[in-house]
C-alpha cells in the first residue's frame, strides 16, 4: 500500500536531515522552502490513501471529512480568528499571549508526532498488546468529544514522546524545533482531513483565494499576525548569514524584535494553512485516482506507485510546487510578503480540472464522492450478481 512505501521514509529523512544540517550548511531558504513543502504534502497525500481501505464510519476511525456546509463557513471562521488576533496582540499585553497560543499550538503539534509514531508502530508487538491495553476513558463532550474516547497505554507512551519535543521547544524557542513540530502537524493534517468530493474543495479554494488576497494585500493584519505570534504554526528557514548581517548593519540591533526568540525578518516563513489546505486537495486527487483504478476492477493491492495510474495527483502535485516557486520568486522580485493561495489554488484546481477536460473524466469528478463509496460498490456487486444469475438462467434454458 502507498501507506508504507519505502519512498515515504526517504522523503521524512530527507526533511529530517535538511533540518539538522542547516546549523552547519549554509543552504539557501528558498530552496529549503520549496522542496520542504513538496516533500510534506507528498508524504501527507500518501498517507492519506489509508483512507481507502477503511470501511463503515470514517468519522470514528479519526478521519474528519469536511462538508460543503463547512467549505463556505470556513473563510469566515478564519477571518474571525485572524481578525481576532489581531486586536489582542493590538491592545493586549503580546508576552502572555503568545505563552497561551505557544502552549495550545506546541500540545496539538506533540499529539501530532505521537499519532503519527503510533500509526507507524501500532500493529507490531509489544506496542500492538500496548494499544489493546486500557488506561483511562475520556467521557463525552458535547461539540468537543461527543462520541468519548478510550485511552490507551500505547497511546500515553506516543503522547510522551511528542510531548518530549514540545516541551523542549516550549522552553527554548528553537526554529529546528518548530520545524519539526509544523512538520508533523502538517502530515497529520493532510493525512486525517478530507475533503470528501470534488465540489467541497472547489469551493473550499475558490473562497481562500480571495481570502488570502484580502487580508495580505488589502490590510496589515495577516502580516502583523505572522510576525507578532509565536508557536509552531510556520515553518521557518533561516537566510543566508550574509544577508542577516547585511539586514543587522543597516537596521541596527535596536529594533522592536530586540529580546524576543527571533527576529522574523531573519527567517523565510510559510503559514501551515498554505500547505495543509491545499495538500489536503492534492490528497484527495489522489485517492480519485485510487478510485478510478478499483473502478476498473483491478487489486488495490497491485496499485503501486505507477506514474500511469497517478496521473491526476501527478499534475496537481507538480502545479502546487510550481505554486510555491512562483511565490518564492514574486517575495523577492516585490519583496513583500505574497498570499500563497494566491498561486496555489490556480494551480492545483485549474490542473486538475484540465486533466478531468481532457481525459472526459469531467462528469466523474465533479459527482466523486467519498462518502458513497461503497454504496457503488455495494450497487455494482449487486449487478453482477444479478448478471450471473440471468447468465446461469439462459444456459439452463
Amino acid at each position: 500500500m502507498l501507506t508504507t512505501h519505502k519512498s515515504n521514509y526517504i522523503a521524512i529523512g530527507i526533511l529530517l536531515l535538511m533540518t539538522f544540517l542547516r546549523p552547519y550548511v549554509e543552504i539557501h531558504p528558498a530552496i529549503m522552502t520549496a522542496v520542504s513543502t513538496c516533500l510534506l504534502v507528498y508524504v501527507g497525500c500518501t498517507f492519506s490513501t489509508k483512507i481507502c481501505s477503511m470501511t463503515g464510519d470514517k468519522q470514528k476511525e479519526g478521519i474528519e471529512t469536511m462538508k460543503q456546509k463547512d467549505a463556505w463557513i470556513f473563510p469566515i471562521m478564519g477571518s474571525a480568528v485572524l481578525f481576532g488576533l489581531y486586536l489582542l496582540f493590538k491592545f493586549f499585553n503580546e508576552k502572555y499571549l503568545n505563552i497561551l497560543l505557544h502552549l495550545y499550538f506546541t500540545l496539538i503539534g506533540s499529539f501530532s508526532i505521537g499519532q503519527l509514531i503510533e500509526e507507524k508502530i501500532i500493529e507490531k508487538e509489544p506496542f500492538k498488546s500496548l494499544s489493546e491495553k486500557k488506561a483511562f476513558s475520556i467521557p463525552k463532550i458535547p461539540y468537543l468529544n461527543p462520541e468519548g474516547a478510550t485511552v490507551s497505554l500505547l497511546n500515553i507512551v506516543t503522547f510522551s514522546l511528542g510531548l518530549i519535543v514540545g516541551v523542549i521547544y516550549f522552553l527554548k524557542k528553537n526554529w529546528i524545533l518548530n520545524n519539526i513540530l509544523g512538520m508533523a502537524f502538517s502530515i497529520f493534517g493532510i493525512e486525517n482531513l478530507t475533503l470528501g468530493e470534488f465540489k467541497v474543495g472547489l469551493i473550499l479554494l475558490s473562497l481562500l483565494f480571495f481570502y488570502d488576497i484580502f487580508w495580505v494585500f488589502y490590510t496589515p493584519v495577516m502580516v502583523s499576525v505572522a510576525k507578532k505570534i509565536e508557536g509552531p504554526v510556520k515553518l521557518m528557514f533561516p537566510k543566508l548569514q550574509a544577508a542577516i548581517e547585511q539586514m543587522r548593519k543597516e537596521k541596527g540591533e535596536d529594533n522592536e524584535y530586540a529580546g524576543k526568540p527571533y527576529d522574523p525578518r531573519e527567517y523565510n516563513m510559510i503559514g501551515l494553512g498554505d500547505i495543509v489546505i491545499p495538500g489536503i486537495y492534492v490528497a484527495l486527487m489522489l485517492r480519485f485516482d485510487i478510485y478510478l483504478y478499483k473502478k476498473a476492477k483491478k487489486d488495490i493491492a497491485k496499485f503501486g506507485f505507477s506514474f500511469k495510474n497517478m496521473k491526476y495527483f501527478l499534475i496537481t502535485f507538480i502545479f502546487y510546487n510550481l505554486g510555491i516557486i512562483i511565490t518564492l520568486c514574486s517575495m523577492y522580485f516585490f519583496n513583500h510578503a505574497q498570499p500563497a493561495l494566491l498561486y496555489l489554488v490556480p494551480c492545483t484546481l485549474i490542473s486538475s480540472t484540465f486533466m478531468a477536460l481532457i481525459t472526459k473524466e469531467i462528469k466523474t469528478l465533479w459527482k466523486f464522492n467519498e462518502e458513497k463509496i461503497d454504496e457503488e460498490e455495494d450497487d455494482e456487486d449487486e449487478e453482477e450478481e444479478e448478471k450471473e444469475k440471468d447468465d446461469n438462467k439462459k444456459k439452463v434454458e
